[in-house]
């Protein structure tokens, strides 16, 4: 990989005796968005894609909206100088980087049901004691300030009350399967959130330390209460979307000029679902809306796809379910569709990239 942090220069990683994956505590400082130093920019960095968070359906999402964008833009991997996963996005983003084309990916929609949560607790007693370390871990992502949360539990009581409610089912061993475990040559950043420091860590980024991929992915994706954190370490790793469900901000910091941002879990403002879907969607809808403004304010060009109404509804409430997914990556295409070829701003960007 290039300045943003190549494989090459990453520290090895450990493993724990309870099977743990372990980094080293990231370096990253915990400035506001937007307000990093230049170090963070990569070399040559034109087009960069955000792929947000969103769960089974959000990956779904994506896939339907990147065969959209391959199809109408003519858009693809290669052409891409640094991709940002969060959540779902970190999972499309490493399929893309390791060589999967949008196609493929499509083909597996029907597949993605085997990743759905399963139950880890035995029994009654069992949940009780997942139920408190979830809630623990769970509070702590939601304190970004010092206080005694911040401290790590003592291992006994980590055993005696462990995080994560639900499995992933089959979706760790899928990604040890299907993904390498050595990180791709060109830039891919995916986003964690780490519970001791109270800051975003980039893994891929230019001071984040080695992890096989597979464990990046499931460290982006490790819901708060829901799954099992990643011990890295000092650092506790959960999902990125505890910092921002798109991290949009790390394409301006890349120094990217065209940034592309899918954003599952917002709607798109000049066509509002419903009201019930609307409310569910409102405040990261309007955080989106704010964070594509400022990068605009920067002088980058946000080609920003959110799903429309009927996504919306095919979407559905629960994110998490493993059924009717293939139905959710054909709406999103179908839509997706149609949205580039009456935008204004999709007919520039074809324009733009054929130049």
């Amino acid at each position: 990989m290039g300045d943003g942090g190549g494989a090459r220069r990453r520290l090895p990683a450990q493993v724990t005796s309870d099977s743990e994956q372990v980094l080293a505590p990231s370096e990253l400082p915990e400035d506001p968005p937007f307000r990093h130093p230049d170090r963070q920019h990569l070399p040559g960095v034109k087009l960069a894609l955000v792929l947000g968070a969103g769960g089974l359906v959000g990956i779904a999402h994506h896939i339907g909206v990147l065969c959209a964008l391959e199809q109408e833009l003519g858009i693809s991997e290669s052409q891409i100088d640094l991709v940002v996963g969060t959540s779902a996005g970190s999972a499309i983003a490493a399929y893309l980087r390791s060589g999967w084309t949008p196609t493929d990916l499509m083909d597996r929609t029907g597949d993605l049901a085997s990743a759905a949560p399963g139950p880890l607790a035995t029994g009654p007693f069992d949940l009780v004691r997942h139920g408190i370390g979830s809630a623990y871990v769970l509070a702590r992502a939601s304190i970004r300030v010092p206080s005694i949360l911040s401290l790590s539990p003592i291992p006994s009581l980590r055993r005696a009350f462990p995080a994560g409610l639900v499995s992933m089912g089959e979706g760790s061993g899928i990604l040890e399967r299907e993904l390498p475990r050595s990180w791709p040559e060109r830039d891919l950043w995916l986003a964690t959130y780490d519970l001791v420091s109270r800051r975003r860590v980039v893994l891929g980024g230019a001071r984040a330390p080695y992890v096989p991929l597979p464990d990046a992915v499931r460290a982006s994706c490790a819901i708060p209460g829901v799954y099992a954190p990643v011990r890295a370490g000092g650092s506790v790793l959960v999902d990125g979307g505890a910092w921002s469900l798109t991290n949009l901000d790390l394409a301006a910091l890349a120094g990217a000029r065209r940034v592309i941002c899918v954003a599952p879990m917002s709607y798109d403002t000049t066509r509002p679902p419903d009201s019930r879907n609307r409310l569910v969607r409102e405040v990261p809808s309007r955080l989106l809306v704010r964070d594509v403004s400022r990068l605009r304010r920067q002088g980058v060009d946000v080609l920003l796809l959110a799903p429309g109404p009927l996504e919306v509804a095919v979407q559905g409430v629960n994110l998490m379910r493993g059924t009717g997914l293939p139905s959710v990556a054909e709406t999103a295409f179908d839509e997706t569709v149609i949205a580039l070829r009456t935008s204004t701003q999709a007919a520039a960007w074809r324009d733009g990239l054929a130049a």
